[in-house]
């Protein structure tokens, strides 16, 4: 009977939920190449999925994969280098198939205007980390130290 009872929970979990598979990450970069951005926090569909203290030079910080559908609008408020507070959204369901599966990226550029990357995902995990995002230094002429 125990077996049945969990069973049944297991079922209606895939049915209901696809037992929480991910399907999208919200990463959220410093476009700038000098200055961190500070108590970011990101919001989509008026709900908060993360908060990050500081975002380095040329960093992207990850929020949790989500399952479901993505969001219409993303949001996201941060303090600059100088101390002011900006808040920021961005349309997600005209740039964005409802089918797709990867990573968002949303970046802060050093003007304080956002846009969106869509990064597809090429395999059935999501990460926590933004590994498919390159380095500031990939792709360029010179490599760190060899300056």
């Amino acid at each position: 009977m125990k077996t049945l009872g969990l069973f049944i929970g297991l079922l209606a979990c895939a049915l209901l939920t696809g037992c929480g598979a991910a399907r999208y990450q919200i990463n959220v970069g410093n476009g700038s190449s000098r200055l961190p951005i500070q108590q970011v926090t990101v919001e989509a569909d008026n709900r908060e999925i993360g908060s990050f203290p500081v975002i380095a030079p040329a960093k992207v910080a990850a929020a949790k994969p989500r399952g479901g559908n993505l969001p219409q609008e993303i949001a996201v408020r941060w303090i600059d280098a100088e101390g002011e507070t900006h808040e920021r959204s961005i349309p997600v369901g005209d740039q964005v198939r409802p089918d797709f599966k990867g990573q968002l990226v949303v970046e802060v550029s050093k003007e304080n205007t956002l846009t969106l990357t869509q990064v597809e995902s090429s395999g059935a995990e999501l990460s926590t980390l933004p590994w498919a995002m390159p380095e500031a230094w990939e792709g360029s002429i010179q490599l760190p130290g060899m300056q």
